[in-house]
């Protein structure tokens, strides 16, 4: 008795596409981080001392949101291809790297957004087998 097997995938086909699907996906995740970004500063972190409030109002700056002072880092944040960029001193807030003030950690996709990606990666994989 003889088995014959036939496969209809193929793991070289997928292998040639996958850095294709990876940048895909970071552009993705990239692009929903950016929105997510904003939305968490625009919704408000922890609030900001007395004294910030007190320097804002001095410079002509609102109080609230926090992070949100001149708009300058706020503006910055930017998809590009397949990376986040942002002012330096973004990252800095985020891990609580300001001596002055704690961490306000608001880089973060939406989750929406990583529904949508996860899908079109699994879809992209699948296609490519």
């Amino acid at each position: 008795m003889k088995l014959k097997i036939k496969t209809n995938f193929d793991f070289g086909k997928l292998s040639s596409k996958m850095p294709s699907i990876i940048n895909d996906y970071l552009s993705g995740y990239a692009q929903g981080t950016e929105v997510g970004s904003r939305q968490n500063i625009d919704s408000g972190l922890a609030d900001i001392k007395d004294a910030t409030k007190k320097w804002r109002r001095s410079k002509g700056y609102p109080e609230y949101p926090p992070l949100k002072a001149s708009g300058k880092m706020y503006n910055s944040i930017k998809a590009n291809k397949n990376r986040l960029k942002i002012l330096d001193y973004g990252q800095w807030h985020h891990e609580g790297e300001v001596p002055t003030t704690k961490a306000r950690p608001f880089i973060s996709s939406t989750l929406e957004n990583e529904k949508i990606i996860d899908k079109k990666l699994n879809d992209a994989i699948e296609k490519s087998l």
